[in-house]
């Protein structure tokens, strides 16, 4: 497996090549570094699960409201310029975090909201347009492998972020006679994470507009001019409204997994900060070869078995997570919830951007992420109020709840136009 994703890579245009060294540099930073120590630093200042809640709201709401013209823009403008921009605004916001801290009270809450949501805001105008450039940039025999190596690209860099997370404020308490109940730790680890960003931004600077490739496909003619017999299923209007509603429900349960995880092991659990981050490393690392696992699914099941299938399990695993007050159980519901999550995604994104033409893939892409960026934050900020009431319990099973609606959702859309796909004249 390993050995053809490293063939795969050398087959790939070397601005492609690029392209996954930035991604991993980022994600590590964003995806895992932060995933795991935002909200134990924030608890080592003293502040609760609402405001908790909160912060992690805003971050990925503004993830999801800047996909949106993210995909409208990479509609009408360079790809890589977006990508571009969008990894300077992390930086900047990976700059202002560790500098929150010494803010006077009243504009310290402040501090810590904004730059997250720069960093969330930048990574969206990234991800979204990192989509539609990769569906250029590779042969059309390469594209279900393109996204699984970016899934897995992820998934690694997680992993690594994770895993750094985990040791990183550690080491740094014990060579300054502090311990892991102080904030410094985690406000230098962050700081010394904006070097990452830093040379990850600079690296994107690299990446050079591609031609597009020469000529439409015969099913991109057909959904552009519309099939009567398909009616409202050949609407590329319709489509992106229906599968952004389908990936709102869908994303739910990773969500409230990726957000509370590492409280519910801190505070419910009692579980130390190491043990945290090894387990959300192993996590991350699970959706490396599960990743690399979906083409050979997809070419066996086709996409739709493969998202579906992949949903309903990663919806199951958030059960222990619910049922089960131990470590070990909310570590086998996190662990196979990511996993799932990275066969879901690559199989879902290639589906959904094979539905439309190659001048609405941004667009499709922008409100598929505008999707996912909303229902963790809506699973992020309900949490947090959420908790303030109820117990952790009741919101791994709202959120398993919600997911198995996106999955029913998906289900029933390829149900209902199956019929119509097999009117369609043969391509």
């Amino acid at each position: 497996m390993l050995i053809s994703a490293v063939q795969s890579i050398r087959a790939f245009n070397p601005q492609a090549r690029i392209f996954f060294v930035v991604l991993v540099g980022l994600s590590v930073v964003v995806d895992g570094l932060y995933s795991v120590l935002l909200n134990l630093y924030l608890l080592r200042l003293g502040y609760g699960t609402e405001f908790i809640g909160l912060v992690n709201a805003v971050g990925l709401l503004t993830f999801g409201i800047a996909s949106l013209p993210a995909g409208i823009l990479g509609s009408r403008m360079s790809t890589t310029g977006l990508m571009k921009a969008g990894a300077a605004v992390s930086l900047v916001g990976g700059l202002l975090l560790p500098m929150a801290e010494w803010l006077p009270p009243g504009w310290r809450e402040a501090g810590f909201v904004l730059p997250p949501a720069l960093m969330f805001g930048g990574f969206a105008f990234f991800f979204v347009n990192s989509a539609p450039f990769l569906m250029n940039v590779v042969d059309e025999a390469f594209k279900h492998r393109a996204f699984a190596l970016k899934a897995a690209h992820w998934s690694l860099a997680g992993f690594a972020g994770s895993l750094i997370a985990g040791l990183l404020p550690g080491a740094i308490a014990g060579l300054n006679s502090w311990t892991l109940d102080d904030p410094e730790p985690y406000r230098i680890t962050f700081a010394l994470a904006t070097v990452v960003l830093a040379l990850s931004t600079m690296l994107v600077m690299r990446i050079r507009p591609l031609p597009p490739k020469a000529k439409p496909s015969p099913r991109e003619k057909t959904v552009e001019r519309g099939d009567g017999r398909n009616g409202w299923a050949a609407s590329v209007l319709m489509l992106i409204v229906i599968m952004t509603v389908i990936r709102l429900f869908q994303v739910a349960g990773s969500a409230t997994a990726m957000v509370y995880f590492n409280v519910y092991m801190d505070q419910r659990l009692a579980v130390s900060t190491a043990l945290i981050g090894a387990m959300a490393a192993i996590g991350r690392l699970t959706g490396v070869p599960t990743a690399l696992l979906t083409p050979s699914l997809v070419q066996r099941w086709g996409n739709v078995r493969v998202v579906i299938g992949a949903s309903l399990v990663a919806t199951l695993c958030l059960i222990p997570m619910a049922l089960v007050e131990h470590w070990l159980a909310a570590s086998f519901g996190y662990i196979g919830a990511i996993g799932m999550m990275s066969v879901r995604y690559t199989a879902f994104i290639v589906y959904i951007l094979d539905l439309v033409p190659r001048k609405h893939q941004a667009l499709m892409a922008g409100t598929g992420e505008a999707a996912a960026g909303l229902s963790f934050a809506m699973m992020a900020l309900g949490g947090g109020l959420l908790l303030t009431a109820f117990t952790f319990r009741d919101l791994f099973l709202l959120g398993a709840l919600i997911a198995f609606i996106g999955t029913a959702l998906f289900w029933l859309y390829v149900f209902v136009t199956k019929p119509k796909r097999k009117l369609k004249p043969a391509l």
